[in-house]
């Protein structure tokens, strides 16, 4: 699932790449935004990153999102923290610089690189603050509206609307649940950015699907609907949104159940971009 950081990147970088081409065109200039990027060095992008969160804009659409009172501190606060943070604003300017370089990718398209950062360093972390992830995540899932559930379990609920809908469950959060869930989303992205993705021996995810389809088929015999279920599984992209929402609730229900190395190594295996 898509996080609440993710919409905030994604302004963000609009923001960014608007920031930088007023700073460079000339008054009289009508050179294209990716032609100005071409005079802005690393150094440049982490400065702009920084000052960033100081945009009332982003503040609104945090607003606009559900947040209010101390949540809505939070989330500014959040988003500022993540964009000042060097290893972070790093990592966000060598995406930006990556593409302009490289060419082909339009700039606007960028944002979709940076909500994987967060995914990345998931599992770098402790198992108590991935444990704690996931059960926040799944209590996102949970107060989605059902068709939207539906559609996010399918994978067929656009990026930046995903990012929305669970940016609106999130701000439902209570205030010590949010601001524990920002600690360790901020933690994760650090990580994300510094060291990238975890991989898993092969053996070693093999055994941590294995453990993930056990649990998942001992979870299911306990359940009226198991057998309903479990063919929700097998055919998810035609089962309907409230079966595909109830299939992934009682799957996330399931791998929590898990304990220790294997709780471990499964939240590692469904954290893996």
């Amino acid at each position: 699932m898509r996080h609440v950081t993710a919409r905030v990147f994604a302004l963000m970088l609009r923001t960014l790449v608007c920031a930088v081409a007023l700073s460079v065109l000339a008054p009289d200039a009508l050179r294209a935004q990716q032609d100005a990027l071409q005079t802005v060095s690393r150094a440049d992008l982490i400065r702009l990153l920084g000052r960033l969160h100081e945009d009332d804009v982003v503040r609104a659409d945090l607003a606009s999102l559900g947040f209010a009172g101390e949540k809505l501190e939070l989330a500014t606060q959040h988003a500022a923290d993540m964009l000042r943070d060097p290893v972070i604003a790093g990592h966000v300017a060598d995406r930006v610089l990556a593409i302009r370089d490289g060419g082909g990718v339009p700039i606007a398209q960028a944002q979709g690189l940076l909500w994987g950062v967060i995914d990345q360093g998931l599992g770098h972390l402790p198992l108590r603050d991935l444990r704690y992830y996931y059960l926040v995540e799944q209590a996102v899932l949970g107060a989605m509206p059902v068709p939207v559930c539906g559609r996010a379990v399918r994978s067929t609920l656009p990026p930046a609307r995903m990012a929305e809908e669970t940016a609106r469950a999130a701000a439902r959060l209570n205030v010590e649940g949010l601001r524990n869930y920002y600690r360790i989303q901020l933690r994760a992205a650090q990580l994300g950015a510094s060291r990238g993705p975890v991989r898993m021996a092969p053996e070693r995810a093999a055994k941590a699907e294995a453990s993930i389809f056990a649990v998942l088929t001992r979870y299911l015999t306990t359940r009226p609907d198991g057998a309903k279920i479990m063919r929700s599984f097998a055919n998810l992209e035609k089962a309907s949104n409230r079966d595909a929402c109830l299939a992934g609730r009682v799957f996330i229900e399931a791998v929590l159940t898990l304990e220790g190395r294997e709780l471990n190594d499964a939240l590692i295996q469904l954290s893996t971009p």
